[in-house]
């Protein structure tokens, strides 16, 4: 059974679909622009969802009669705003489409990692999918089947299948408990919105519920991408197309004053710095003691941190445009749909509002790693780096998939501030060669400095969950490969 005492499931979130009036108090705009700044973003999503459909093949319905990836829609979590008094009508726009689908969270914990013996854990699933769902009919234990998938680097996940699936319910879920020690690093606040909202567009799957230590949520027919397959021209033309998608979601979650003010690479790396000094240095210096790559970094902290401040500098000079970013676009996080082949990314831990050139370098970063491989899954293979002619094939879909957003985005934009209909189709764009070889050789102008930043993020990380994580992976040597090479790089 669950730890914890539970009063039974409450809502988490309440609706914030923002009136014109809030959105004045927030941004400092007057009521007559704030009141085309909400027309602006219910439009935008609108067009943004029938551009994803358009670059989809159609699909049938799922196999629970209930859910689609497309059309699922949750309640936007209240934002952080300052105190006042704000009526419970501010928080409502006459231009919201959203459904009144709420999230709930229990009272409760998970627990996984003290060895439950294998009825236990099935009681634990059944207790908790009764309290989400509430089903006429209570889940039985016995009607539970639960398989642990492997890849997760900070998570435990589970696939949970009901058979048979009480009537109403889905038949299948996916199961996320929290690896030990990661909300000292990780905002989960911060995660469920951006979950909550991406799901309202199609961007992942529905979250059904969140509990102590993990969240309940739907489970994707799919096959997780393996290495190889993001080196293969078709799926990394898909990637781009993705990337390129919710990184237009800027123009629709502006930031105002949300998360907003320092981009999620500095954000991260500044509070992991310090958590690191003030916090975890003794245990880190312990769980390093067997690695001397790692203990000379140690030895030489200083010099790393001046290096930061040098990368700072080369960041800078980047003018890299701050977009929403996935920041961890790794194969093990993106999704082949098996009714329609269409590539969805999930696990959004790391997204937020965050350089450009961070979120394309990282994903070249990504393309070294083999974290399935039976030896050695922490280290990187720098030859498997992108050749230039694979970054350029990338970065052309992503131009050609950017200018044809933004020219959509903008054309809605306008028919809004006209109040004019929307058209019924989308505008095409067409590049000329020259323009798209610009604008491909400016990018791998703009990515250079994230490459090392790419590699300075990610060893700090694994710095941090090598003195606390209990998932088996070697973070030490991660961390120590992935900061020798950003020493390399800014040195």
């Amino acid at each position: 059974m669950p730890s914890s005492s539970s009063t039974g499931p409450s809502p988490l979130f309440v609706p914030l679909h923002p009136s014109p009036r809030l959105v004045a108090q927030m941004t400092g705009l007057s009521l007559q622009q704030s009141e085309l700044e909400v027309r602006q973003q219910s439009n935008l999503k609108r067009m943004l969802r029938r551009i994803r459909a358009s670059r989809r093949p159609a699909r049938s319905a799922r196999s629970s009669g209930k859910l689609h990836l497309i059309h699922s829609r949750v309640q936007m979590p209240s934002l952080q705003l300052p105190e006042s008094s704000i009526s419970a009508e501010d928080s409502k726009s006459e231009w919201s489409d959203q459904d009144d689908l709420m999230i709930r969270k229990m009272e409760v914990s998970m627990e996984i990692l003290d060895g439950p013996t294998q009825e236990q854990l099935l009681a634990r699933v059944a207790r908790l999918i009764n309290q989400v769902f509430e089903p006429d009919t209570l889940v039985d234990a016995k009607q539970v089947d639960v398989q642990r998938l492997s890849g997760a680097m900070t998570n435990c996940v589970f696939m949970v299948t009901l058979t048979p699936p009480p009537q109403q319910l889905p038949a299948k879920y996916l199961l996320r408990v929290y690896g030990t020690g990661v909300d000292e690093f990780l905002s989960r606040e911060k995660e469920l919105y951006w979950l909550s909202q991406l799901t309202s567009l199609g961007f992942g799957p529905q979250l059904y519920g969140i509990f102590g230590n993990g969240r309940l949520e739907e489970y994707l027919e799919s096959t997780t991408l393996r290495r190889d397959d993001i080196r293969q021209p078709s799926v990394s033309k898909h990637i781009a197309r993705r990337m390129s998608e919710l990184h237009a979601l800027v123009s629709y979650y502006r930031p105002y004053g949300r998360d907003g003010d320092k981009p999620e690479l500095w954000a991260n790396v500044d509070s992991w710095l310090r958590l690191i000094r003030l916090r975890k240095w003794s245990p880190i210096l312990s769980a390093c003691t067997h690695s001397a790559i790692c203990m000379d970094i140690l030895n030489s902290w200083p010099d790393l941190v001046a290096l930061v401040d040098r990368l700072r500098v080369l960041v800078d000079k980047a003018n890299s445009p701050i977009v929403f970013a996935h920041a961890d676009l790794q194969y093990g996080n993106i999704l082949r749909l098996k009714d329609t082949g269409e590539l969805a990314v999930v696990d959004f831990e790391y997204a937020g509002y965050n350089y450009r050139g961070f979120d394309i370098a990282n994903h070249f970063c990504e393309w070294m790693a083999d974290y399935h491989r039976s030896s050695d899954p922490h280290l990187l293979n720098e030859q498997d780096y992108p050749s230039k002619s694979q970054r350029q094939a990338f970065l052309r879909t992503y131009v050609k998939s950017k200018a044809f957003l933004d020219a959509n985005m903008r054309a809605h934009a306008d028919i809004v501030e006209n109040d004019n209909t929307l058209p019924d189709e989308l505008r095409a764009v067409n590049l000329s060669d020259e323009r798209i070889a610009a604008d491909v050789a400016a990018y791998e102008r703009e990515i250079e400095p994230f490459v090392a930043a790419s590699h300075l993020h990610w060893g700090l990380w694994g710095l941090i969950q090598a003195a606390s994580s209990d998932i088996d992976f070697d973070y030490v040597g991660y961390a120590a490969q992935r900061l020798s090479i950003f020493i390399r790089l800014l040195k």
